[in-house]
Parts: C-alpha cells; sequence; structure tokens
C-alpha cells in the first residue's frame, strides 16, 4: 500500500502550520474550511481543526538510508528526540525489522516518526532536508481487539499481517506503506505513552487503485 493522504483532528491548527512549516520546512496549505495540508513527498497529511481532537497518533516518515546520520542531525537541530527509559534515542536495526528509527512530537503530541528502511532503494544524495521524505510510510492504528481488525482489514482491503504478529502488536501492509495495528492501552515505543483511538480518514493506492479506509471501519460487527 502507498499512503496518498492521512487525515486527523487537531484543536490548534496555528500551531501546526509552525511546527510542520517552519520547524520542519514541509510545503503548507491552508484549506478553506479550517484545514492545513502538509506536502510530504507523494503523501498529504491533513490536519483539520476540531474541538473534540484529544487523541494523538503515531506517523512514520520514510528517510533515504544513505541519509541517515545526516538526517539526524538535521532532526536534533530542530527538535528533541523521543528517549526509551535508558535514554537512548536512535534504534535498530534489530534481527526482525532492518531499520533505524528516530521519534520526535508535534505540538499536540503526536508521535512522529523518521525511519530509515534498510532493504529498501531509497537514497539519496544529500543534503538532507524537507524534500528528502519521500512519503508516509505508516499511521498507528488503535483498535479494542487487534486480531480481529487484522481480520478485517485482509477481507475488505486485501492488507495481511507483515512480519509476525501478536494479541497487542500487528503490521500490516508492507514496507512501502503499512498500518500498525494495536491495542487500546499499549504503550508507544519508545516512551510507553497509552494508545488510545483516533479519528483518522487514509487513502491509499494499491493494485486496484484509491481506496478509503477509516477508523469506523475497523470498530467490531
Amino acid at each position: 500500500m502507498k499512503i496518498r493522504s492521512l487525515t486527523l483532528p487537531t484543536r490548534n491548527l496555528a500551531a501546526q502550520r509552525t511546527f510542520y512549516g517552519q520547524v520542519l520546512g514541509l510545503p503548507v496549505e491552508i484549506g478553506e474550511t479550517n484545514s492545513l495540508s502538509v506536502h510530504i513527498g507523494t503523501s498529504r497529511l491533513i490536519f483539520e481543526q476540531g474541538d473534540g481532537a484529544d487523541g494523538f497518533s503515531h506517523i512514520a516518515f520514510d528517510i533515504p538510508r544513505t541519509l541517515l546520520a545526516q538526517a539526524e542531525d538535521w532532526l536534533r537541530a530542530r527538535v528533541p528526540l523521543l528517549a526509551d527509559p535508558q535514554g537512548r534515542t536512535v534504534f535498530g536495526p534489530t534481527d526482525s525489522w532492518n531499520t533505524t528509527n528516530l521519534y520526535f512530537d508535534d505540538p499536540p503530541g503526536n508521535i512522529l516518526e523518521f525511519i530509515a528502511r534498510h532493504d529498501q532503494p531509497h537514497d539519496g544524495s544529500g543534503p538532507f532536508g524537507p524534500r528528502s521524505l519521500p512519503h508516509i510510510s505508516e499511521l498507528g492504528v488503535v483498535v479494542p481487539d487487534v486480531p480481529q481488525a487484522v481480520v478485517g482489514l485482509g477481507q475488505r482491503f486485501g492488507l495481511h499481517a507483515f512480519n509476525g504478529q501478536s494479541e497487542t502488536f500487528t503490521a500490516v501492509g508492507g514496507h512501502d506503506g503499512m498500518l500498525i495495528v494495536v491495542r487500546e492501552g499499549r504503550g508507544w515505543f519508545p516512551v510507553g505513552r497509552p494508545a488510545v483511538p483516533t479519528p483518522f480518514e487514509l487513502s491509499f493506492a494499491d493494485g486496484q487503485g484509491t481506496r478509503f479506509l477509516r477508523h469506523t471501519d475497523l470498530e467490531p460487527r
């Protein structure tokens, strides 16, 4: 799956505009109806003003594997990196995930991630900058029952478990784009913040064209 657009609610559109447009330097557009569109390579991250936007999401952006060190320096100059309980801020690669990961927050507390996938040909010659991000590659999806949600995603959208599965955590899709399906209350790596359901609208491309997924599609039937 290739994520084309992701729409999320936010309480503070102005803070998001400053963060994504000025701190990260990404191209942004203000919509006509209290919305903000952030261009991230071939993807768009859209925030809509919503007073009930109390949750947070996990969103990952791919970075070129050849620019990992540059990306880390670039990010550290702009935001604090999130650390695990041991104080580490750079994670991987591991035997099961051949990736290196950097995490940080946006103003409302969405957990953002730069991820270098060492098995994927996402290369660049530098210098690293906002236009080095090829696309959004992951969205965290919080559900009450992970196995049930994974079965539903397979039946309705042809999205299947990637790299194993468990009762509390399963990735579906592939390295070009995936959903990280977690059980409500499970701690998000690396800070352990309990996962909470958040409304979202997602469009993605696959072999059947453009597909659309909403949080309501994952509600138990």
